[in-house]
């Protein structure tokens, strides 16, 4: 199930939506600290830091590098995409919805957003955004559901063959003595014959 967090209830959530899973990086630390500000620090107590960090969050070098990132796949999500596609016939089908899941997100950001807000903004790229988020965040999902699938097979493979090795151990162990206490009775019977006791002589083992 999506976890609700996704679905942030901060009203700058959708301001800040842009694909976290390219490999570009930030071009300097101001953006990366203004983004993280204004979803972590954000205040309303605050306004004059509120409107610095978004001036620098909004700057046209920080929107360059989150158009660059969005350009720039990992191209590893290719590959745990099919990883995931294997063992999740569900994958696709949540996919598929959430566009559906964003739409009022975005258009409830969207009504209650100031004129300067819609002036800066584009409400598709809003949308854009929080599909690539939100798609990040189920791939995300179903990854560590996979890790924890596979964690449990190795743990279970494991223990089979542990317990497999102690059989095994248990079978030579008892063929072991199943052979001392045949020698033994050998060991016995030459003793006995040697002591002049004939009926024991005739034993072969």
């Amino acid at each position: 199930m999506l976890k609700r967090t996704i679905f942030c209830t901060s009203a700058l959530w959708a301001i800040l939506c842009f694909n976290g899973t390219a490999m570009a990086q930030e071009p300097s630390l101001d953006c990366e600290g203004a983004k993280q500000y204004l979803v972590q620090q954000y205040s309303r107590s605050d306004p004059a830091n509120n409107e610095k960090y978004y001036n620098i969050w909004s700057s046209p070098q920080c929107v360059q590098a989150r158009k660059n990132a969005e350009l720039s796949v990992d191209p590893g999500i290719e590959s745990n995409e099919q990883l995931i596609r294997s063992r999740s016939p569900d994958y696709d089908t949540r996919l598929a919805k959430i566009p559906a899941l964003c739409e009022p997100i975005v258009e409830k950001r969207w009504s209650g957003a100031s004129e300067k807000f819609r002036a800066e903004q584009k409400k598709s790229e809003l949308l854009t955004s929080c599909i690539r988020n939100q798609s990040h965040a189920l791939r995300a999902e179903y990854l560590n559901r996979v890790n924890e699938q596979s964690e449990a097979q190795y743990a279970e493979k494991l223990k089979l063959n542990q317990q497999k090795i102690a059989a095994d151990q248990k079978t030579d162990a008892d063929r072991q003595a199943a052979y001392e206490i045949k020698m033994d009775e050998w060991r016995d019977a030459v003793k006995r014959c040697n002591a002049g006791e004939i009926r024991y002589c005739s034993l072969r083992f």
